[in-house]
């Protein structure tokens, strides 16, 4: 079998084969409309293509050598996705029970003292054996829970899905929505501008995925993390690399704070002391960008 059909026979469904040593996406008869399949075909015709939801590694292939290829149980793979979403079923479930069980949040918890902030937007939170509780939202359903202890440390609720998900600190006829990264920031943010409601997206990885979910309209402003110190170890700042990609989906403006030693808003209005509420209300809404579309 040549390349083409050895990558066919393992179950990816490739568009073109070209010999020009890039890697590709594709969909897969597994997932037909994601593109869990990678392949890469080199001009001296050394191939290789894995399935990220079946394979344990990358598959090689030559045009000298005779490729036999492995048999796909589909059924097991079919059984084996079964089991897993009835997993997240269940860890939801039990996300949800927790959350139950859980009070309702009183004064200001120690983490969020030690940043500075208020307990103004923490209607929604909850409280267990001292750690505070934050629901992740899709819509109006609770989907994970994440845990922050007093020092900061954050759990995400084993099994259950976050991709996506949000948390909203809604402010009824709000002028600008603010999406952001963590609960903190969102805090500082909604704390520092009156008329903005705050989407949570908990890291700056589910921030797209949030954005094309919601898609937010009017005056919204992707309000980034500043991780200057990684850019200056690795060249590249994932905060602000997400943020702008997330806002580019939908016409979206980018903030992030500058000249603080820390990387977030929350940092912000805590090292800018005096006036920093006001201060960072300006910054972010002059660089907010009108959207229209749905």
């Amino acid at each position: 079998m040549n390349f083409e059909q050895t990558m066919t026979a393992c179950g990816l469904m490739p568009k073109f084969i070209q010999a020009d040593g890039k890697w590709r996406r594709c969909a897969t008869q597994d997932h037909p409309k994601k593109r869990n399949g990678a392949y890469v075909l080199y001009p001296d015709g050394r191939g290789y293509w894995r399935n990220w939801a079946t394979d344990a590694g990358v598959n090689s292939w030559r045009p000298d050598e005779s490729s036999q290829a492995p048999k796909i149980d589909f059924d097991a793979i079919r059984r084996q996705q079964e089991a897993d979403r009835k997993r997240r079923i269940e860890a939801i479930h039990a996300a949800r029970r927790f959350f139950a069980q859980a009070q309702p949040a009183r004064g200001v918890h120690p983490y969020l003292d030690r940043k500075g902030l208020s307990s103004v937007g923490c209607t929604g939170l909850r409280v267990y054996s001292g750690k505070l509780v934050v629901p992740v939202y899709w819509d109006d359903r609770i989907i994970s829970l994440q845990t922050i202890d007093a020092d900061g440390n954050k759990r995400f609720w084993p099994g259950a899905p976050v991709k996506a998900g949000a948390y909203i600190i809604q402010r009824p006829k709000s002028a600008v929505t603010a999406v952001c990264e963590g609960l903190a920031t969102g805090l500082a943010i909604y704390q520092s501008i009156p008329t903005a409601t705050v989407i949570v997206a908990f890291d700056a990885g589910n921030l797209a995925p949030v954005v094309e979910r919601l898609r937010p309209r009017g005056n919204v402003i992707l309000c980034a993390d500043n991780d200057h110190a990684t850019e200056q170890r690795t060249g590249t700042n994932p905060g602000l690399v997400r943020a702008t990609h997330a806002a580019g989906l939908i016409g979206a403006g980018v903030a992030y704070p500058e000249g603080i030693e820390g990387t977030d808003w929350a940092d912000a209005l805590k090292e800018i002391g005096e006036g920093a509420k006001r201060k960072i209300e300006r910054q972010i809404l002059a660089n907010s960008r009108y959207v229209t579309m749905t």
